[in-house]
């Protein structure tokens, strides 16, 4: 108990250095690896429908996906540092209870990982972020995400070429889903997410085939992402499906 509590508080003073007037949103990604995804895929529902049951009032949406890297990536979301202290602090009671209440799902869940689970906490760049006004999470299967550090001392310099090269792209008159989060614990603090939903795969490749051709030709947008890409070291790529929820 005093291991937990003192993890606690150290998520509270990480959380607030991250903490503006404005509520964050946030999201607690869980990775691991299986051996059948259709095993995961099949029990997924059940799981997330007690989950989000259970944290009413808490969490605001649960999602899951498989990916081309065989990795599995599921993600609660959460608005405020609030929700985020008190997701954690009843995580491992709820765990337990889950066990036992859903107990063939999850021994079948459990007996088909094949990686520990590797936690993780997020928090989304607002400055950095373009979201469309009508984005719901359920209507886009497919998403590219990009994994990558940026040296501590180069964070403000990099955020502020991206917002440039937003506005950009604003005024070349594209408008897209380009969503930044940043890590608060589990991966380094200057570890960053781009996640690129999109409808499915092949709308992915062609909408980018369509932005790209819009921009094609303009010097100062060139530039700004030549720049921005010497800060960042790709850490991962990869390419998610997400799993049908019922």
């Amino acid at each position: 108990m005093k291991k937990f509590t003192s993890t606690l508080a150290l998520l509270f003073c990480t959380l607030s250095l991250f903490a503006q007037t404005a509520e964050k949103t946030y999201f607690l990604m869980n990775e691991s690896r299986v051996n059948d995804t259709d095993i995961y895929k099949k029990n997924y529902s059940a799981v997330r429908n007690w989950w989000l049951n259970a944290t009413k009032g808490i969490t605001y949406n649960m999602t899951a996906h498989t990916s081309e890297t065989g990795r599995t990536y599921s993600m609660v979301y959460l608005k405020g540092e609030e929700n985020v202290g008190k997701y954690v602090g009843q995580r491992s009671v709820l765990s337990d209870k889950q066990a036992i209440e859903l107990k063939s799902v999850t021994e079948e869940n459990t007996a088909n990982r094949t990686m520990a689970i590797q936690r993780s906490l997020w928090v989304q760049e607002a400055n950095v972020t373009s979201i469309l006004p009508d984005f719901k999470i359920e209507n886009y299967d497919f998403r590219k995400i990009h994994l990558f550090t940026v040296p501590f001392d180069k964070i403000a310099e990099y955020e502020k070429l991206i917002e440039q090269s937003n506005q950009e792209d604003k005024a070349l008159g594209l408008t897209y889903n380009y969503i930044v989060y940043r890590a608060v614990d589990g991966y380094p603090n200057n570890t960053f997410m781009l996640i690129l939903p999109d409808k499915s795969r092949l709308e992915y490749y062609t909408h980018q085939e369509e932005r790209n051709a819009k921009r094609k030709g303009n010097a100062k947008l060139t530039e700004l992402n030549k720049k921005a890409s010497k800060l960042r070291t790709i850490v991962r790529i990869d390419y998610l499906t997400r799993v049908p929820v019922n």
